[in-house]
């Protein structure tokens, strides 16, 4: 004797299987957003150095210098570092970056410089001589969304002595893990569509029990 196609079970199952089809398929259009960002940062070095009017615009939120080559001037003299964040020597040493501000007054920066590479703790608490012009590749929002933090972050080719050359950012080293991520969502609707297929094998095929 066969049984009925449970209707609420079913329903919940088909609901289920669309969620997570339409989050892999979301992956999937986020990969594509990835890539073409990644090939957009890609170019960006090559463009010309960003002006004082596109950097307002950034300020601003009206345009983007993400990977943007810059040169600013450095001139604040002897002061201790700005903040210590982990980061790679060019060589791909794991230690951290010496982040400056180049403001010779102590309001909050708006852009900041790293000044180099070091792999010392103590670092943040070592004067260091702020008389350069620094020329590298800027990074928007290096602190996030973190109120009254430095919403640029410029990392130079070079170093100030005595700090090491810091990692430059490349744009290969994004991750594109969308790919992954849709491979995962797509294989549990397969899973719960499996399982589901059994349920329903069983229940309709199973013979009824007999009383003795």
């Amino acid at each position: 004797m066969t049984r009925r196609i449970p209707i609420i079970p079913t329903i919940i199952t088909a609901v289920g299987i669309l969620i997570l089809c339409g989050l892999g398929k979301w992956q999937l259009d986020r990969r594509e957003w990835k890539r073409d960002l990644i090939e957009r940062l890609a170019a960006a070095p090559n463009l010309p150095e960003v002006t004082p009017e596109e950097f307002r615009a950034a300020m601003m939120g009206d345009a983007s210098v993400q990977y943007r080559r810059a040169r600013i001037d450095c001139r604040a003299g002897p002061k201790k570092p700005y903040d210590l964040r982990p980061g790679s020597s060019a060589r791909g040493t794991s230690g951290f970056f010496v982040v400056v501000s180049c403001r010779p007054n102590n309001r909050p920066p708006d852009i900041v410089a790293v000044a180099g590479w070091t792999k010392r703790v103590d670092a943040k608490d070592q004067i260091i001589n702020l008389d350069h012009q620094l020329s590298g590749v800027v990074i928007e929002n290096p602190y996030g969304d973190a109120p009254d933090r430095p919403r640029f972050m410029l990392i130079p080719d070079g170093a100030i002595p005595p700090l090491a050359r810091p990692q430059p950012p490349r744009a290969a080293d994004l991750p594109d893990n969308h790919l992954a991520y849709a491979g995962q969502w797509f294989g549990l609707a397969i899973v719960l569509a499996a399982i589901f297929g059994l349920y329903l094998r069983r229940r309709m095929v199973a013979p009824s029990a007999k009383p003795e």
